[in-house]
């Protein structure tokens, strides 16, 4: 498998550094919008001797660490005159640090979560890679010959990355299965030759969603299920409508609990509670950076996140000064936004439904997630 950025040994090697106290051995300036410099900051406590990360203590916050952060978030869910809201923040191990719920909002509250969705659809993705089935810079066209006319190929990296050209297609939206909506999608004038610029959109996921389908000979709900969700004990996860209808890019339905248990996933580097899901190489191609030769600044999803990294269906919020992922999020854009965070061996979720559009909705639960996680480094 290839990867453009090698995540997880950049961190370490940024761990390193802090255990001796080298202060010249790498820029730490390389970080995510409204960052502090403790957002980034490496936990003495990490160690640098085995994958997963690991600690030698776990840190005990006091009662009084993510008062600022409740604050924040019930302005939030009151700014947006929603029904309820809630922050939950957990370690590699499941147990919770802390959570707050505001209103009707509870961890077994199912949300419509938009965009989150294509995380859930990339690792789905990367159980074919991990088994050899398929890989990442391998022709779409073999296994969906609707794309056969495309030169440059489109590939999968380039599809879940953004970078493939498809032009988006709202042809789900209208009734059309997952399959009829891929043929409409191909069949559509591209934006840009493969592999030549970011361009975010949702038919670059419908059409992953697909290969995932002919890949694994069953709907994508289905598979879901079966490689992902079902490992996970993800059990409330739902696609609604028709099974040849589930939207791969922004359907999902899926509670605070659930999604909990992938992200906890993710931080243990594909493993959770001694069943791996994924491989180390896969989670790492995941949450890397895949868009570093391109420059994505004008990108309108670029200009609502102020990331301006992509990885594989993720956004590293916050890169070291080697190029590794310290935090990940796959916010959606309704609010939902669920991350992962190396440098305190942590993972979090604002959870809401916000439907005020994703330039509003984002950025309202972002600046809850930037106080959540200064709170977690303080």
């Amino acid at each position: 498998m290839k990867s453009t950025t090698a995540s997880f040994y950049g961190l370490l090697g940024a761990v390193a550094c802090a255990a001796l106290f080298v202060a010249s051995c790498g820029n730490s300036d390389v970080v995510g919008a409204n960052e502090s410099a403790s957002a980034v900051a490496i936990e003495s406590t990490i160690t640098t001797t085995a994958l997963p990360m690991t600690t030698t203590s776990l840190k005990v916050y006091a009662a009084t660490a993510f008062d600022q952060t409740d604050v924040l978030m019930a302005e939030r869910v009151a700014s947006a005159g929603l029904s309820g809201g809630m922050v939950r923040i957990g370690r590699a191990d499941g147990s919770v640090i802390h959570e707050k719920s505001i209103g009707a909002v509870r961890g077994s509250t199912p949300l419509s979560v938009a965009s989150s969705t294509k995380w859930l659809t990339a690792a789905t993705f990367m159980t074919f890679v991990d088994q050899g089935v398929i890989g990442l810079d391998d022709n779409i066209a073999k296994w969906l010959p609707e794309f056969s006319n495309d030169t440059p190929p489109v590939t999968p990296r380039q599809l879940l990355s953004h970078t493939s050209g498809v032009r988006d297609n709202k042809c789900q939206s209208g009734g059309m299965s997952l399959s009829a909506c891929v043929k409409a999608i191909a069949s559509s004038a591209r934006q840009f030759p493969a592999g030549s610029k970011f361009s975010y959109g949702n038919s670059d996921f419908l059409v992953i969603g697909r290969l995932v389908e002919v890949l694994g000979g069953a709907d994508f709900a289905t598979i879901v299920n079966q490689r992902i969700t079902g490992p996970l004990q993800m059990n409330a996860t739902t696609w609604p409508g028709a099974p040849s209808m589930a939207n791969a890019a922004f359907g999902v339905r899926v509670t605070i609990d659930d999604y909990g248990k992938f992200l906890q996933m993710i931080l243990n580097q594909g493993i959770v509670n001694g069943t791996r899901v994924l491989s180390v190489e896969a989670v790492d191609a995941l949450i890397s950076n895949q868009v570093s030769a391109y420059d994505t600044t004008n990108d309108f999803s670029v200009g609502i996140t102020k990331i301006p990294r992509y990885g594989l269906g993720s956004w590293p919020d916050v890169v070291n000064g080697f190029g590794g992922t310290v935090v990940v999020s796959g916010n959606g854009g309704m609010g939902f936004y669920p991350w992962v965070d190396y440098a305190t061996n942590t993972w979090g979720i604002i959870g809401v439904q916000d439907a005020r559009g994703a330039q509003i909705a984002v950025p309202a639960s972002q600046k809850v997630e930037v106080e959540a996680r200064n709170a977690l480094s303080r």
